[in-house]
C-alpha cells in the first residue's frame, strides 16, 4: 500500500491524539514513523518494530490510530490490525506463534468497539485488554477498598454491586482495574457477553449508526451485553445526545440484571453537564475512589511493570523514581520505560545521573508551584473581570480574551492536562482548550499587544510564587 496514508494517518494523529507531553514521553511518534500499512483481509495491517511498540500502541494510543484512519479513509467501520514486523526481528529474539501466559499475542485487534456488521468479527470480541489482571494489580492503601469492591464484583457479577462507579486522577489505574474485573469474569463466566469500551468509541459508534440508519442494530446489540464495562465516563459531559442513548442503554441492562462498570476521572456529580438522572444511576451500586499511590506502593509497582517489560533497573534509581513522579502511575511507567530503552540501545547501566538528565521534564520546579487559581485571579485583575466569570458562559469580548490567556498560562506554567484545564475553566471541553492554547501561540508570533500582555502576567506570577 501507498505509503502516504500511513504519513496522512499519523499526521491525523499527531493533530488530536493523546496530550502532547505524554506523545513526547513516550517517543510513540518516533517509534512509529519507520511502520507499515498495508491492506489486510478485514481492514488495514499496521506492521511496527517490535513487540514493545506493539503494546505500547495497543495499551495507549489504540484508539487514536483507528480514528484517525478512519477520518483520513472517511470509513466509519474501518479496523487496525497491529502486527510486529517479522523482518525486523533478529532471529535468536523470535518467539512461537503461541503466547505465554501473561502476555498479549503478536497480533492484536484494536478497533477498540464493535463492529458494525456481525459478519467481520462472527466470535463475541470483549476488547479487553488481557494484560490487565487482578494477578498484576499492586494494591496499596491508595486503592485497598477500590480492589476488593472489584474482586467482589468479578466473582458475583450483577449480585454484588451494580452499578460500579471507580473514580481517581488521570493515570492512577482505572483502566487496569475494570478490564482486570472483565478478565477475571471472562475465566471464571465464559458465556458471559462482556464489553469493554471508551466512552469515545461508544459516541463514534453512535454517530457512525446513525449516519448509516442503524440505530436499531446499535441498539439491540448494547442490550443484549451482559457485562458493560465503560471507561472514561466523565467525557459523556456536554454531550447531549449521547447521554440521552446512553441513559436507555443503562436503564436496560439494569432492570435485566446485567452488571455495568463505569470508570471516571470525578465524582459523577463533579461532571459538568451530566444529566441528573445520570448522577442519580451511576450513584445506585458503589462508589469507589483510587487515591495518589504513596512511596512503598510505586515501588511495588515499578518492580511489577519492571517485571512485565523485562527492564532492569536498579534499586537506587527505582527509589529515585518513585521520589521524582509524584502523582501519576501513569507517567511513571512512562519514565521507567523511557530508562529502559535508553540503556538497551545505547549499551549502557542506567545511574541517577544519568535518570535525572533523561527525565528533567518531570523534575520539579516552579512552575508547578503555580495554582490555578493564582492565574486566574492575575489574569481577571488584568482584564477588570471577575475570576467566576472567566470560569462563566458568558461570551463578550473582553472575557473571551481574557479565558483565552488564562487557558495558555494554565498550560504552560502548570502540569495541567488540556482535559483538566477545560474541567477548571467551567467544565468546558478539552477541544476548547486547545483550540484557546493555539490561538495565543499563534497571536504571540503576530500580536504585539498580546506577547506583552502574556510577558507581564508571566513576569508577575513567577515573581509572586
Amino acid at each position: 500500500m501507498n505509503q502516504s496514508l500511513w504519513n496522512q494517518v499519523l499526521d491525523r494523529f499527531r493533530e488530536f491524539g493523546s496530550d502532547p507531553g505524554a506523545l513526547e514521553r513516550d517517543g510513540i511518534l518516533d517509534l512509529l514513523s519507520g511502520a507499515e500499512l498495508q491492506a489486510g483481509a478485514e481492514g488495514h495491517v499496521l506492521l511496527v518494530g517490535s513487540t514493545f511498540i506493539q503494546r505500547l500502541v495497543q495499551n495507549r494510543y489504540s484508539q487514536d490510530l483507528v480514528t484517525a484512519l478512519r477520518e483520513v479513509t472517511h470509513n466509519p467501520e474501518a479496523l487496525l490490525e497491529v502486527q510486529v514486523n517479522a523482518a525486523s526481528l533478529p532471529k535468536r529474539k523470535r518467539r512461537p506463534k503461541s503466547s505465554t501466559q501473561g502476555e498479549a499475542p503478536v497480533s492484536v485487534r484494536t478497533s477498540g468497539s464493535l463492529p458494525l456488521h456481525s459478519e467481520v468479527l462472527p466470535v463475541w470480541n470483549h476488547h479487553l485488554n488481557a494484560r490487565y489482571t487482578f494477578d498484576n494489580y499492586v494494591v496499596g492503601v491508595c486503592n485497598q477498598f477500590a480492589h476488593a469492591a472489584a474482586v467482589a464484583i468479578a466473582n458475583n457479577p450483577s449480585k454484588a454491586y451494580n452499578p460500579f462507579y471507580v473514580f481517581g486522577n488521570v493515570g492512577l489505574g482505572k483502566t487496569h482495574l475494570v478490564n482486570a474485573v472483565g478478565n477475571m469474569m471472562a475465566q471464571q463466566f465464559p458465556d458471559l457477553k462482556i464489553l469493554y469500551i471508551t466512552t469515545e468509541s461508544f459516541l463514534n459508534e453512535m454517530v457512525s449508526s446513525i449516519k448509516f440508519a442503524k440505530m436499531n442494530e446499535f441498539r439491540e446489540r448494547y442490550r443484549k451485553i451482559d457485562v458493560l464495562i465503560m471507561d472514561d465516563i466523565q467525557f459523556l459531559s456536554g454531550k447531549e445526545r449521547t447521554q440521552e442513548e446512553f441513559f436507555y442503554t443503562f436503564n436496560a441492562l439494569y432492570e435485566n440484571g446485567k452488571q455495568i462498570v463505569l470508570s471516571s476521572d470525578c465524582m459523577p456529580n463533579d461532571i459538568p453537564t451530566l444529566e441528573g438522572r445520570l448522577k442519580s444511576r451511576f450513584g445506585w451500586g458503589l462508589i469507589a475512589d483510587i487515591q495518589i499511590p504513596d512511596f512503598e506502593t510505586k515501588v511495588e509497582i515499578l518492580k511489577e511493570k519492571m517485571l512485565q517489560e523485562r527492564i532492569n533497573l536498579p534499586t537506587d534509581v527505582v527509589y529515585f523514581l518513585a521520589n521524582t513522579v509524584k502523582s501519576n502511575i501513569r507517567e511513571l511507567e512512562g519514565a521507567m520505560i523511557r530508562l529502559g530503552a535508553y540503556g538497551t540501545l545505547m549499551s549502557k547501566p542506567i545511574t541517577i545521573e544519568i535518570a535525572r538528565k533523561l527525565l528533567s521534564d518531570l523534575m520539579p520546579t516552579s512552575r508547578d508551584t503555580v495554582s490555578v487559581d493564582r492565574i486566574l485571579q492575575e489574569v481577571a485583575e488584568y482584564y477588570k473581570v471577575l475570576p467566576k466569570e472567566i470560569r462563566s458562559k458568558k461570551r463578550h469580548k473582553t472575557l473571551v480574551t481574557a479565558r483565552h490567556i488564562a487557558v495558555y498560562l494554565i498550560r504552560d506554567l502548570t502540569q495541567k492536562s488540556y482535559p483538566e484545564i477545560g474541567r477548571e475553566l467551567g467544565g468546558r471541553d478539552h477541544s476548547t482548550a486547545i483550540y484557546s492554547f493555539k490561538l495565543i501561540e499563534e497571536r504571540l508570533e503576530s500580536d504585539p499587544e498580546i506577547s506583552a500582555d502574556i510577558g507581564f502576567l508571566k513576569k508577575k506570577l513567577e515573581q509572586s510564587e
